[in-house]
């Protein structure tokens, strides 16, 4: 039969001495995957990655040219060589397009809306092209900020991500 430990101090110290003896696979990958995250967070800064694709400038170096077309990204960067060939941002640059414009938008339309009460075509004439426009100059911002942030996360934006 065990004895039962002597006070709090021989509790520590011996789930301290279990915890070392027994170290499980998970917990050294655990480890590894710590240090392959805080190296990754070291040589792709998030805000910078994210700031920089923002203004459609190239995450790792800052270069411009990080679109090709309006929304079409650059398969490689002029400047460090950079690959943006295999990271699919999908639907995630108009979502955050619309949630951005969405917000700005929407309280505009309700406070016009009570302080001079015009009728619905001048609502549907003045705000639907003040939306066209903000989502024009909006989208391919949000497509470089989304690729930014995926080239910092190390993320391709496919359903394998290892």
């Amino acid at each position: 039969m065990p004895v039962p430990p002597d006070g709090p101090e021989e509790v520590r110290r011996l789930s301290a001495v279990n915890d070392h003896a027994e170290e499980t696979e998970w917990q050294r990958q655990w480890a590894a995957h710590r240090r392959d995250h805080r190296r990754l967070r070291q040589e792709r800064p998030l805000m910078m990655s994210l700031w920089r694709g923002m203004r459609r400038r190239c995450p790792r170096c800052g270069q411009a040219g990080l679109m090709v077309a309006y929304l079409k990204p650059t398969p490689s960067c002029a400047g460090c060589g950079e690959s943006f060939a295999g990271i699919r941002t999908d639907d995630f640059a108009p979502w955050l397009s619309i949630l951005v414009i969405g917000h700005l938008l929407v309280p505009a339309v309700i406070s016009v809306e009570r302080l001079w009460e015009p009728p619905f075509w001048v609502h549907l004439l003045v705000f639907g092209a003040i939306g066209a426009e903000m989502v024009l100059s909006c989208l391919p911002r949000a497509k470089g900020a989304a690729l930014g942030l995926m080239w910092a996360l190390g993320l391709r934006g496919d359903e394998h991500q290892y």
